[in-house]
């Protein structure tokens, strides 16, 4: 079920826009029983969204900001979730050492090396890795990273969207952030 912005409990942290979320989830290409692991989860949109997909299994949020923890406990209460398994911490520390078959990571906090390490090693065979980055200096140290440990068939797409808004008789477009979307298989190693 794809949620509008519009439907979130919102909080002082920024959240990924409905566009940019249907385009992640999308990439993520989730299964019924899958297990997500959301590093980084801010306000957890994105984990949330994945949460409704996943019928058979679950997202575990990882989340080190007390702002985003709130606004995530409040979402996961107003859209009933029961597959949603919230953490306070820090990637890689605070991720179980579980097998899990996707990986989202919308924040790293300068720990992508260690975090990248830890879905080498945990994630299923046939486990997906979807990043968003906004900075370019983010894009070009993760993709160092990926090809660094022998990643193949890297995808990016970048992603711009503008919004109308009423000014006068007229619409005008307004920007937000362009947003980089990162895609790897592990069987591409």
């Amino acid at each position: 079920m794809h949620i509008y912005d519009k439907d979130f409990v919102q909080g002082e942290l920024p959240m990924t826009k409905q566009e940019v979320r249907a385009v992640t989830v999308a990439k993520l290409q989730l299964k019924p029983n899958s297990i997500l692991i959301d590093v980084g989860a801010g306000t957890g949109t994105i984990g949330i969204e994945c949460a409704t997909y996943i019928s058979n299994g679950k997202v575990i949020g990882i989340e080190k900001e007390e702002k985003g923890l709130e606004t995530i406990k409040e979402n996961i209460k107003k859209f009933n979730l029961t597959n949603y398994e919230l953490i306070h911490g820090r990637a890689p520390e605070a991720i179980p050492n579980i097998a899990y078959d996707r990986m989202f990571i919308g924040g790293s906090t300068g720990s992508m090396k260690n975090i990248l390490e830890h879905f080498i090693k945990y994630s299923t065979v046939d486990a997906r890795l979807v990043i968003n980055t906004i900075t370019l200096e983010s894009l070009n140290d993760t993709m160092s990273l990926l090809k660094e440990y022998g990643f193949k068939d890297i995808e990016v797409v970048n992603m711009m969207v503008s919004r109308g808004k009423k000014i006068g008789p007229y619409t005008m477009m307004y920007g937000e952030n362009p947003i980089y979307i990162i895609t790897v298989d592990k069987n591409s190693l």
